[in-house]
């Protein structure tokens, strides 16, 4: 039996804070991004596309409603029209504010909202409902990453280095503890190593590809887990 997995959504330091010892209390297994970079159905090209994944990626999903490039109801708007394996009914919204405009979208899309500072025990009493439909022996997919945040650096790097010495050059979208997600310019297949160069220093990092997929014509997005050598 496994423990049960919230992911957060979150870039203000403090409400994550919070939110990940609420959870951990709990005993959930968290995992944070400030923005929703792994979820498959974030910044794909084609309204037509639908997930890919086999299993749910958390039991319960917790997203801000604003965020750089979107906002969770955006998301969770999207990911409800595309075939995400978690209920809609086990999504939460946070926000400074509280508008009826925001919280009728909520009401009409089926998720919940909570106003910012979120009350715990109205968190609480949320958690309780919902966890009555978890299915702990059900497995989850794994995750790309645990804990990301945005990290922009151009960057530098060689594919199979022992066997070509030809360069690319891409982005640094955001960084877990063993990660990095990556926009490119040429496509990559997974299970290739490539060693990766900060353009404006001397260190250099090997990694495998995990996934890449095409953002644009010839832009694509993939990510990387870096590898101790």
């Amino acid at each position: 039996m496994r423990k049960p997995r919230v992911m957060i959504y979150e870039d203000d330091i403090v409400t994550l804070n919070m939110l990940k010892r609420f959870f951990a209390r709990r005993g959930y297994e968290v995992y944070s991004s400030s923005e929703p970079v792994v979820c498959p159905l974030y910044e794909i090209p084609s309204d037509s596309d639908k997930c890919e994944q086999k299993n749910q990626c958390a039991d319960v999903v917790i997203s801000e409603f604003k965020m750089p490039k979107t906002t969770g109801i955006e998301l969770f708007r999207r990911q409800l029209e595309r075939g995400c394996n978690v209920d809609i009914k086990m999504k939460a919204i946070t926000s400074v504010y509280s508008d009826e405009e925001l919280l009728k979208m909520c009401r009409d899309l089926g998720c919940r909202f909570f106003e910012k500072p979120v009350e715990l025990s109205d968190l609480s009493g949320w958690l309780t409902e919902c966890e009555k439909h978890y299915d702990l022996s059900q497995p989850l997919n794994d995750k790309r990453a645990g804990t990301r945040h945005v990290f922009n650096q151009v960057i530098e790097y060689f594919v199979n280095p022992e066997a070509s010495h030809e360069k690319f050059i891409g982005i640094t979208l955001d960084k877990s503890f063993d990660g990095l997600g990556l926009r490119i310019f040429n496509p990559l297949r997974t299970g290739e190593e490539i060693t990766i160069y900060n353009r404006f220093e001397k260190t250099k990092k090997p990694g495998v590809v995990l996934w890449c997929r095409r953002q644009g014509k010839t832009i694509y997005r993939a990510g990387l887990r870096l590898l101790d050598k």
